[in-house]
């Protein structure tokens, strides 16, 4: 079962980021200026502002390698780390998906911005919201595991007597 999982969240990931660079390369810019790619980098360029396919490549780059590397780690490590560490891993490692998308795009959709007074960044965000609400639920997650464990050893040293002094010692 552990391996299945692995392989699921390997997956995950590796369609977020791919998806990221996307979005980030082609589907916002063209949402964003309303005209196709290739006009919009030639209209970019005639405005002296900058396109780069680069932000998009290295997103989906580390991301697919993150998520061999957790797979990694799950799967080799699966003495020493725990289950709900592993999710909590696998939720972080999403939930940070946001922040990087949103800095590695700002280039290219800062210039669409520049080129075209009427753009439409209402457009791009449409796309880009599902990556946001991913990102969001997988923070959720990472906090849930990393509270029920911690729930349960609060709950297990209450019930053992050990923070409220047992009966023998009164």
């Amino acid at each position: 079962m552990r391996i299945l999982l692995t392989l699921l969240g390997i997956v995950a990931i590796v369609a977020y980021s791919v998806l990221g660079a996307f979005l980030m390369n082609d589907w916002a810019v063209v949402a964003a200026s309303g005209m196709p790619l290739d006009t919009t980098i030639a209209d970019m360029k005639a405005a002296d502002q900058q396109y780069s396919t680069i932000p998009g490549l290295v997103f989906a780059a580390l991301g697919i390698l993150i998520a061999l590397v957790w797979g990694a780690i799950t799967m080799w490590c699966r003495a020493i780390l725990p289950g709900w560490a592993s999710l909590a891993l696998w939720a972080g490692i999403l939930a940070f998906g946001a922040p990087a998308y949103f800095f590695t795009s700002f280039a290219n959709l800062n210039s669409v911005g520049d080129t075209y007074a009427d753009w439409n960044s209402g457009a791009a965000f449409t796309l880009e919201a599902p990556l946001y609400a991913i990102s969001g639920f997988a923070f959720l997650i990472a906090v849930g595991a990393l509270t029920v464990p911690l729930a349960k050893t609060v709950a297990r040293k209450t019930s053992t007597g050990q923070w409220h002094g047992d009966k023998k010692s009164a």
